[in-house]
């Protein structure tokens, strides 16, 4: 299965090759008894090995004080329109019936370092983001530091961080700039400011009975800055935080932090576009959390390595494609040694020297026409359900 994710979501019918090639004619062609097996395999194990290999990648780096720093963001995964799919996750908006695939939301965390992944929630595309965070908020831990977006930076969000002892840096809203006579000046775009919770017994995302348990008034660190980049216009930000100490955390570092947040958004376009998951086979909802979590196995394993490789420095970039390939190919020779009853650390040493010499250079900044240029699929789109189209096809 780690095989298939990494050969860029293939199908089980390219494991069952293998298998043959290996074992010559012994194995059979049919890709049945491999989907039964793949079937019996839980997602929950599945994710306590991911897991694990992320908090061993991060263990490799510098922490900078913090159990983990976390860049939260959501996306969406596509998979095979069937009734189960179906009744899990609908359609998105303005497809009709048999005309589109169905479509989950899912909120994920991901490591800024060690670059590992996981899902903390998955729902219906029509999910907002900070629902799906609210319902991951019993995954926080003690020590924790989340980078976000807008679409976290709330109260609640504060107040749920503080009841797990952690801490959160998001990007702030336009009602954020309003100042108050007893905001406290820490320099230039820098102060501390008092949320209090709304009144209002009504709350769409936290039960009535948790709300009551949030503190009256919550103290934040409100931050102003510019962006200036080179062949960008400047951009002014506001950044709220819970971390209130400016000789501890300096202005800078909390901006320096929140930048990285766009490393999620290469993440998964290292997913769904290098290892092509942004489509995923499964043909129920089991089935679906199964190869998601398959993926994130595959991708926590190559940032391992690379960490690795790295021996934790921040300012090396390997490049993800190379890698997988190189994994993979590692898989098949470890079953080889496993069998034989041989160590696999000779291999595995192997496997970080060659991820070590494959090393990205730092191109220089390439000039970017201000236009976009589309190309057209070659296909029409759908206008009836697929069973009509099938049927033309056989007449």
């Amino acid at each position: 299965m780690l095989g298939q994710a990494l050969n860029r979501n293939a199908p089980c019918k390219d494991a069952v090759r293998r298998l043959q090639i290996e074992f010559g004619e012994t194995a059979s062609s049919s890709t049945a008894a491999y989907c039964k097996a793949r079937y019996r395999v839980r997602p929950e194990t599945v994710r306590i090995m991911s897991t694990r290999l992320s908090a061993e990648a991060d263990g490799l780096c510098d922490t900078h004080g913090f159990n983990r720093i976390l860049a939260l963001d959501a996306t969406t995964f596509q998979m095979s329109d069937t009734d189960a799919n179906r009744s899990e996750w609908p359609y998105a908006g303005g497809q009709k019936p048999g005309c589109g695939f169905p479509v989950a939301s899912a909120l994920m965390a991901h490591s800024l370092v060690g670059k590992g992944s996981e899902v903390l929630a998955m729902a219906s595309w029509k999910a907002h983001d900070f629902r799906l965070y609210v319902e991951s908020s019993g995954s926080f831990r003690e020590g924790d530091l989340q980078v976000g977006d807008r679409a976290f930076c709330s109260y609640t969000a504060f107040a749920l961080l503080r009841e797990a002892k952690a801490d959160g840096i998001f990007r702030g809203k336009e009602w954020c700039l309003k100042t108050r006579a007893d905001d406290i000046a820490l320099g230039d775009g820098d102060r501390i400011t008092v949320w209090r919770k709304c009144q209002s017994k009504r709350s769409m995302t936290v039960p009535k009975e948790r709300r009551e348990g949030f503190p009256d008034e919550i103290r934040v660190r409100v931050i102003t800055a510019t962006i200036r980049a080179r062949g960008f216009r400047d951009e002014k930000i506001v950044v709220v935080t819970s971390l209130l100490d400016p000789e501890k955390y300096p202005k800078e570092m909390i901006l320096k932090l929140y930048l990285r947040r766009w490393e999620i958004e290469v993440s998964f376009r290292d997913m769904k576009t290098t290892l092509r998951y942004e489509f995923v086979r499964g043909q129920s909802p089991r089935m679906v959390k199964l190869e998601i979590e398959i993926l994130l196995l595959a991708y926590n394993l190559m940032r391992y390595v690379m960490s690795r490789g790295g021996k934790g420095s921040q300012g090396i970039r390997f490049g993800i494609a190379s890698t997988s390939a190189a994994v993979k190919s590692f898989l098949s020779v470890i079953q080889s040694v496993y069998r034989s009853g041989r160590s696999c650390a000779r291999a595995f040493s192997r496997l970080v020297a060659a991820v070590v010499s494959d090393v990205l250079p730092r191109r220089k900044r390439r000039p970017y026409v201000r236009a976009v240029k589309r190309r057209p699929k070659p296909y029409p789109l759908l206008t009836k359900p697929r069973g009509e189209y099938a049927s033309e096809e056989v007449k």
